[in-house]
Order: C-alpha cells, then sequence, then structure tokens
C-alpha cells in the first residue's frame, strides 16, 4: 500500500489561483506487495498533521509513505488493543525508581502474577490462542511498541533463546525472568534464565523437550556453549 500526499484543491477567483479552504488529501493507491491484500483508499488529514509526517520522514531519511504506514500499523497492532488494558506511556526513569522502591521478593511476585494474568488475557485477546507462538509474538509486540525492553530471539533448532535487555537493575530482571517463567509454564514449557543488571537470559526447551537444572536417568543431548542445563526428552 502507498500513500500519497496530495496537494489541496485550488479554487479561481478575480483569476488568480488560491487553495481553497480544505484538507489536504492522503490516497492509497494499490501496489503489488508479496503475502499483502493491497487497498486503494482516500482520505483527509489536518494540515498540521501532513507538516510533521514530512518533518519527520525527512529527518528520519524515510519516505512519507513508509512513516505514516508505520503509524498505522502501530495503531492497529498495538494502540486500539494496549488502551482497553490500560496501557500508559512512563518514562523509563520514573519505571527503573519503581523497580527499585520494590523488594526482590515484592518484584517477583509482581512478575509472576503478571505472566499468569496479564500477559494471557492479552494473547488470547489479540491472537485468540494461548500458545508459544502466540506467547513470543506478543513479547515481541511488547518490545516494538512498548519498548519497556529490547529483545533478541534465536533458535538453534532444539532451544530458543530469548534476551530481554531492559538496563532497569536487579528488580527489573526479577519481574522479567518471573514473567517469562510463569507464561511459559502455563504453556506446559519448563524455561531457565539468568539474571544480570540489565538483562534476562531465558532458554525455552523445543517441543516436547524440557530443561531440567538436575535430574536422574537423563539421556545426554548435544548442546550448545551457552547451555548450562542438561535438555532431556519429557517423560512427564
Amino acid at each position: 500500500m502507498e500513500l500519497i500526499s496530495l496537494e489541496p484543491p485550488f479554487s479561481n477567483r478575480n483569476e488568480e489561483m488560491i487553495p481553497a479552504q480544505t484538507r489536504p488529501l492522503i490516497e492509497f493507491r494499490t501496489i503489488p506487495m508479496q503475502n499483502s491484500r493491497a487497498v486503494t483508499r482516500t482520505l483527509r488529514i489536518d494540515s498540521d498533521v501532513e507538516h510533521r509526517i514530512e518533518m519527520l520522514a525527512e529527518k528520519e531519511g524515510v519516505s512519507f509513505n513508509l512513516l505514516a504506514n508505520r503509524s498505522l500499523r502501530r495503531l492497529v497492532e498495538w494502540e486500539a488493543t494496549a488502551e482497553k488494558f490500560g496501557f500508559a506511556q512512563v518514562p523509563l526513569h520514573a519505571l527503573e525508581r519503581v523497580f527499585n522502591i520494590l523488594s526482590e521478593e515484592q518484584a517477583r511476585l509482581l512478575g509472576r502474577e503478571a505472566g499468569k494474568n496479564m500477559m494471557q488475557e492479552l494473547i488470547l485477546f489479540w491472537f485468540k490462542k494461548l500458545d508459544r507462538e502466540a506467547a513470543l509474538k506478543l513479547l515481541a509486540m511488547s518490545a516494538k511498541y512498548a519498548r519497556l525492553f529490547k529483545m533478541e530471539h534465536t533458535s538453534n533448532g532444539s532451544t530458543e533463546t530469548l534476551i530481554i535487555k531492559h538496563d532497569r537493575g536487579r528488580n527489573a530482571s526479577a519481574y522479567f525472568a518471573e514473567l517469562l517463567k510463569s507464561l511459559f509454564q502455563s504453556l506446559e514449557t519448563d524455561v531457565t534464565t539468568q539474571e544480570t543488571e540489565g538483562q534476562v537470559v531465558a532458554q525455552i526447551p523445543g517441543q516436547g523437550l524440557t530443561i531440567r537444572g538436575t535430574q536422574t536417568n537423563i539421556t545426554p543431548r548435544r548442546l550448545s556453549a551457552r547451555r548450562i542445563t542438561e535438555l532431556t526428552a519429557s517423560t512427564d
């Protein structure tokens, strides 16, 4: 989908071309896109909005079309639903102060409750299902739009690794670690985490596998260098 900014129509008064008092038009033109159904739609926007989009696009070195489409995608993918769940923009330094006020156990309790309740409700509302794929999608969307943390997601086939970078201190790490463990436990998946001051590393076993800290009668599997636990076929 391509957005084209159109000039306002003109009216002819006293043989002079004078811009009519109307809002500028944004036209959505059809362009071929793989795996996407293109549409054509025309709408009017306030002239100051058009001006600000142009300024932001120039500042970021992107096209008007890209910036406008990105804003619309943020609206439909995140803001329209997040508002219903009471999400609000909070300065990160204020969030860090809140975590510092909490004890570690309080932070862990909040994380467990968030993973067990809030995250599951969000997943079901957004994706109409509760599974690993939907959980990972919501975490990625939270990193992209809520911007409370940055997330890296990698997979080696047998294990998926999530790195949650937040730089908000130990209590924030405790919160996110418990959130992840609680969320994936609801999906019958055991997750191991490693915490530092600024990030949490979580390892999620593949389907039919489980990560254990200690276990008897285990069958060794090939492990990556970063693994600190044994990966075994689940017998649950």
